[in-house]
């Protein structure tokens, strides 16, 4: 075999506490691989794992989601912490060179295998490896004969110091609480004196079935002399039908690295779409080294053809805005319904799995979503996560975890930054799904964000990015806040709309949401409780209602919230807990629909849209439409239906309307699909509470590929009398009658102005609150600060 690897993931790890610096003057690192020791009585650990995952299951430490138990796992990241594993190496290893690599340790470590110090390393998404044949023992000792140690050093408190390097732990939805441990695999991998380190794969398409594939090979040589060697590549089909594709050369490699860059014409080839442009079909790029002897090496990478590229939106000058935000796929152009992702799954990397990735995927393609934003508060995500978003024909893009902070400008500091973004890059570029590249997140936000080095370090990013992949690049999001107005950004490039839900009343969603102008908004905030069977599992009993200081702890604003219900329902719902529930999830989904229409109808103006979150990462009463624990609230269906690639649509001005009015509202297609939809029934009626159909009629449409079209309007009296809401419908056929999409909206009977003026009552109680308490989460309940006796 060219190529061996084991392995080292599972449950055989150990794990122990020291003082920093104890655990060298105690020796640990000279702990030998015998059956009985020092290790033998330290806890059980999981790599890939956290440590706080490892203490809960050593019941050192309580559920830290568990009411407010977080912070009273903080003292954990005091000390350093040594995790071992005793390990035997298959004997066909012998005579080959030997590395260990670890894929990713959060934040910094040192590391020794059998007494022998191997290194240190410091960055939490940069792999890294360390040539272990002098030092790896193939003896035959009972559970083998290798004693690897790692110290997890204390993870650093201050998040702007190691921002790009490690991902966010502060924040308005963060604790404090500093997540760290191995959480990546490590593996052990034999190879021969020639391997192949990295491929890099870009893409060009001359048409719909013909593509140009770019390979780089970085090779390494390990022999004192030239090497001649044989590479060769072949491309095969991985999920879809069709040819293969082939390349041969003889090279000779230099000692050390060589970089060898072939292309592969691929005619009569199934391109890679998004989901809702075509399929996404996938090929297996496979690159092999050999010689007289026999392979020397291999390696493979799925990958799709298709090719990305930025276009500038219409209806914009380059005074509004001078970058780019139309995406292109093959030379089409893509609408992003997208969704800020929220994850991992899980703050703590050890309750994470595949099969939760899986899972919270396959929701992601059943809410019509078709990219998902990882933006700078988030890790880039593991392999598994873009594995799956190639084969679901989801796009991504991807933030470097650079958030909301004033970055140090020394060289230091942007070296390591850089590094850690090299690396990031290099481990995700070859997948399909991934379109997009961003620096930083909310980093033009602030007075001193416009005095730091802030723009000259994502600048640098960028120029570091374009070295590695063709994929594009953007600087930073929002570019169009008032600091980064300041700093020289165009007024409409990108906004962050998220002040409807932080303003808590100030305006409503039918004054905020249409008055934002520009070409893009990556963010949009709503918020919900998740249902009583999650709250149960995260919020004490006697906390649940009436309510306690752990839903606070949990991200509630319960000002908001009750504020929000208002707007929706004109009742604060707070007869009940599982009246109030509800209503926040309904609530949540009218703000989705309302805002998401408002932008998706503006395309191709507007070229794109992203709810935040879709996931949430920790317990909490928050943003995400799937909670923690993977259940859906009542606003995914909301989503699911807003984000139908052919949509029906209502513009209306206003929720509330006076009983003896006229209503009147417009009727639009949206079509994100790739062809034209023609000769369709677009029907509508209004019923009445009692679901009484109070008026109705219908358009002959025909709905053109990539479009959105005002196709009429309807008005409507309203009947004296009539008191609550009033529900519209609209459905759309097509010559067979069957159903192809369908929409409804709740809308209110009431005086739009006094339901405003007891919305800003109310703000100005919430405000009176926060004047004298901040954000802290006790404000709700004053009598927390007296004193006991």
């Amino acid at each position: 075999m060219s190529r061996i690897e084991l392995d080292l993931s599972g449950h055989r790890w150990q794990m122990e506490r020291m003082r920093p610096g104890q655990g060298v003057i105690e020796e640990l690192h000279l702990l030998p691989a015998e059956y009985q020791g020092t290790h033998f009585s330290w806890n059980f650990a999981k790599v890939p794992g956290d440590v706080y995952s490892d203490l809960h299951r050593a019941n050192e430490i309580d559920d830290p989601y568990f009411g407010r138990n977080m912070h009273r796992a903080k003292w954990a990241a005091e000390y350093e912490w040594w995790y071992c594993r005793r390990f035997a190496l298959p004997k066909e290893m012998q005579g080959k060179t030997i590395s260990i690599l670890f894929e990713g340790v959060d934040y910094s470590c040192e590391v020794w295998l059998n007494g022998h110090y191997l290194g240190s390393h410091e960055g939490m998404f940069s792999q890294f490896e360390f040539d272990i044949t002098n030092a790896a023992n193939f003896a035959d000792w009972r559970d083998g004969s290798n004693m690897l140690m790692v110290k997890l050093n204390p993870p650093p408190k201050n998040y702007r110091n190691c921002g790009g390097k490690k991902a966010n732990f502060s924040g308005d939805y963060f604790s404090g609480l500093v997540p760290f441990g191995i959480w990546r695999p490590v593996k052990i991998i034999a190879t021969n004196n020639v391997k192949i380190d990295t491929l890099r794969s870009d893409v060009q398409v001359q048409q719909d079935d013909c593509a140009t594939l770019t390979v780089n090979a970085e090779l390494n040589s390990n022999n004192d002399s030239e090497k001649p060697v044989t590479l060769t590549a072949l491309l095969t089909p991985k999920n879809c039908e069709g040819q293969s594709y082939s390349y041969e050369a003889n090279v000779v490699l230099q000692p050390g690295r060589s970089d060898v860059e072939f292309t592969i014409q691929a005619d009569n080839a199934n391109l890679w779409w998004p989901w809702d442009m075509g399929n996404p079909n996938l090929y297996t790029l496979n690159v092999s080294l050999h010689d007289e002897q026999g392979s020397l090496d291999s390696q493979s990478e799925s990958i799709g053809l298709r090719e990305v590229k930025m276009d500038f939106n219409p209806g914009y000058t380059r005074d509004d805005a001078e970058y780019p935000w139309t995406f292109l796929i093959n030379g089409k152009r893509h609408f992003l319904r997208s969704a800020c992702w929220g994850g991992q799954p899980s703050f703590l990397y050890g309750q994470n799995s595949d099969e939760k990735y899986q899972h919270r995927l396959a929701m992601v393609k059943e809410a019509n979503i078709n990219n998902l934003r990882i933006f700078g508060w988030h890790p880039p995500e593991i392999p598994e996560f873009y594995r799956l978003c190639d084969e679901l024909g989801i796009t991504v893009w991807t933030n470097f975890t650079l958030a909301t902070q004033a970055y140090p400008s020394d060289e230091a500091f942007i070296n390591g930054v850089l590094h850690e973004c090299r690396e990031t890059v290099k481990q995700r570029r070859n997948h399909a799904s991934n379109i997009f590249w961003m620096g930083g997140e909310e980093v033009f936000f602030s007075g001193a964000h416009e005095e730091s080095g802030n723009k000259a370090l994502m600048e640098k990013i960028g120029e570091c990015v374009a070295e590695l992949t063709n994929v594009p690049y953007g600087l930073a999001s929002p570019l169009s806040s008032e600091s980064a107005q300041n700093m020289g950004f165009k007024a409409h490039e990108s906004i962050h709309a998220n002040e409807h839900y932080y303003q808590g009343g100030s305006e409503f969603m039918e004054e905020y949401y249409p008055a934002l102008d520009c070409c893009i908004i990556p963010e949009l905030t709503a918020a919900s409780a998740p249902s009583i069977e999650s709250l149960r599992k995260f919020i004490p009993e006697n906390e649940l209602w009436p309510m306690g200081p752990s839903w606070a702890y949990h991200w509630a604003d319960i000002d908001i919230l009750k504020n929000l219900n208002f707007e929706v329902f004109d009742d604060y719902k707070m007869g009940s807990l599982e009246e109030f529930v509800e209503a926040t999830q309904i609530a949540q989904g009218t703000v989705i629909q309302f805002a998401l229409e408002t932008y998706r109808r503006r395309k191709p103006k507007m070229s794109g849209v992203a709810l935040c979150h879709f996931i949430t990462h920790v317990p909490d009463i928050k943003w995400g439409v799937v909670d923690f624990y993977g259940k859906k609230k009542i606003s995914f269906d909301y989503l699911k239906r807003t984000y139908q690639p052919l949509l029906p649509s209502l513009e209306f001005s206003k929720r509330r309307w006076n009983a003896g009015s006229q209503f009147s509202a417009q009727l639009w297609t949206v079509n994100d699909y790739q062809r034209d939809i023609n000769n369709l029934s677009l029907q509508w009626k209004i019923c009445t509470a009692e679901h009484d159909v109070a008026a109705s009629g219908q358009e002959t449409v025909d709905s053109l590929a990539d479009s959105s079209i005002e196709v009429g309007s309807i008005s409507w009296l309203i009947p004296q009398g009539l008191e609550e809401t009033f529900i519209v419908k609209l459905t759309l056929t097509d010559q067979s009658g069957s159903v192809l999409a369908d929409n409804e909206y709740t809308l209110l009977i009431g005086d739009q102005a006094k339901a405003k003026e007891q919305s800003l009552a109310y703000l100005a109680e919430a405000k009176a609150r926060l004047e004298k308490h901040g954000h802290c989460v006790y404000r709700y309940w004053p009598e927390m600060w007296d004193s006991k006796d």
